[in-house]
């Protein structure tokens, strides 16, 4: 007990060799992956031939993350991880918080739309470019983040007023919420876990059944034109890349849910409950680096070469976080 307690009125800071390399940790992954998230932003404005429904959702999940890296851990956490305090008003190191979380199920319920744009694009080729024509993605990923806006504008003005802030903390090294008992209102508010794996089942069904598809069309067009081939083995390739996704999903959810309670280390929170977020958004921009056209080193590899028409790959993140 009093090891505990002596440990308690430390100031963890720039002097403590965890703080310090948490602090260059999250400094270099959100750097490298707002890099990564902007060049597809670069992209999509520059390139015309980059403007389709499937980039825009890129476009906005890529923007997304670069908020979360920028202002949520490089802005907040980082400089409360090295001064050992914090320099911010409290309701403002709450409103970071729980908008970035808030942004980040923006992206995740975007995983969803882009798995449903591709189901269209695979079994509704007839009517999907009127179904997602690029203004029609716009328009419902704007009623999206607007619906969000409106969540999160709702937490802020019901808890900030009682004073239920949410804080970083520089010697958990992980973002904390209020636990007091005036915070709860509601004794039967739903697990996150389990919308999370219902978001989580229903991608994997969606996507099994653009697997089944994709198959099928190899078995019954073993002599058609190039044309449909290429087309086709675009859509094996952004197969793979969505399983990849859905794994980063599940390692999110393990640690987020499962995995964060075994230790009450430092290191353990700082890991399970902060460089697992940031390695979300970054690995998100650096997916769709890798899956597109343009920017990707492996572009002879996974794709046709350079003769080919361009397009971008669309890349579908899932994580979950709450």
């Amino acid at each position: 007990m009093e090891g505990s307690m002596s440990s308690s009125s430390v100031t963890y800071n720039y002097k403590d060799p965890l703080n310090l390399l948490a602090s260059i940790i999250m400094i270099v992954n959100g750097i490298f992956g707002s890099v990564c998230n902007l060049s597809i932003v670069y992209i999509f404005m520059y390139v015309p031939k980059e403007k389709t429904s499937f980039n825009l959702i890129c476009v906005f999940r890529s923007l997304g993350n670069t908020i979360i890296l920028l202002w949520g851990f490089i802005a907040t956490f980082v400089p409360i991880t090295l001064t050992g305090q914090s320099q911010f008003w409290k309701p403002y190191e709450t409103v970071v918080i729980i908008s970035c979380n808030n942004i980040y199920m923006v992206i995740q319920y975007s995983g969803v739309f882009i798995a449903v744009n591709r189901f269209c694009a695979l079994f509704l080729p007839i009517v999907y470019k009127k179904l997602f024509h690029i203004k029609t993605t716009f328009i419902l990923t704007m009623i999206i983040i607007a619906l969000k806006l409106i969540d999160n504008l709702n937490y802020l003005i019901t808890f900030l007023p009682i004073e239920c802030f949410t804080f970083y903390s520089s010697n958990n090294l992980a973002w904390v919420p209020n636990i007091q008992s005036h915070c709860h209102i509601d004794d039967n508010v739903p697990n996150p876990f389990n919308s999370t794996a219902f978001v989580l089942i229903v991608i994997i069904f969606i996507n099994v059944a653009n697997f089944i598809r994709i198959r099928m069309f190899y078995k019954s067009t073993e002599t058609e034109v190039a044309e449909k081939k290429r087309k086709m083995k675009k859509n094996t390739v952004l197969f793979g890349q969505t399983l990849f996704q859905d794994c980063i999903m599940l390692f999110d959810m393990l640690f987020t849910f499962k995995l964060a309670g075994i230790s009450k280390e430092r290191y353990w929170t700082f890991f399970s409950g902060t460089l697992v977020w940031e390695l979300v958004h970054s690995l998100d921009g650096f997916v769709m680096v890798m899956f597109n056209e343009r920017l990707s080193f492996l572009k002879n590899k996974m794709f046709h070469p350079s003769n080919d028409v361009s397009h971008t790959q669309v890349i579908k993140v899932v994580s979950a976080r709450y």
